[in-house]
């Protein structure tokens, strides 16, 4: 295997992908729509990680994470510095679910109800 890639299923994922540009500084590289409201799949680039959006569907076991109690995974953005991207999130509707701490992660929730750790490389020890 090659690469893991995130698939996020978001209840308004245009919004999701909007979102996700904002906070993350990412890039849509590819985008496929499901008609005027859903999305089909769109690909993110932020940096050299990717990971794909898409509507949710029902029908094919794809559901919103906010139909769900809890979370059972998170994606981890490892970055240089954590304080803008978390404070691009905060302000942006996300909610902080685990402060920064002394080895420089942050746990937040977006608003499509997906878990992020936002991690910050290049500590010193």
């Amino acid at each position: 295997m090659h690469e893991y890639v995130p698939y996020l299923a978001c209840d308004d994922a245009r919004a999701a992908i909007r979102w996700y540009c904002t906070v993350f500084a990412a890039t849509c590289i590819e985008f496929i729509a499901d008609g005027p409201v859903h999305v089909a799949h769109a690909e993110l680039l932020s940096g050299e990680a990717r990971f794909f959006v898409s509507s949710v569907y029902p029908e094919q076991q794809l559901h919103s994470a906010h139909t769900l109690p809890t979370t059972s995974s998170a994606v981890v953005v490892v970055c240089g510095a954590i304080a803008e991207p978390l404070e691009r999130a905060l302000a942006s509707g996300a909610t902080l679910l685990r402060p920064v701490e002394p080895d420089r992660s942050a746990k937040i929730r977006d608003p499509f109800g997906h878990v992020w750790i936002l991690y910050q490389t290049g500590l010193q020890t």
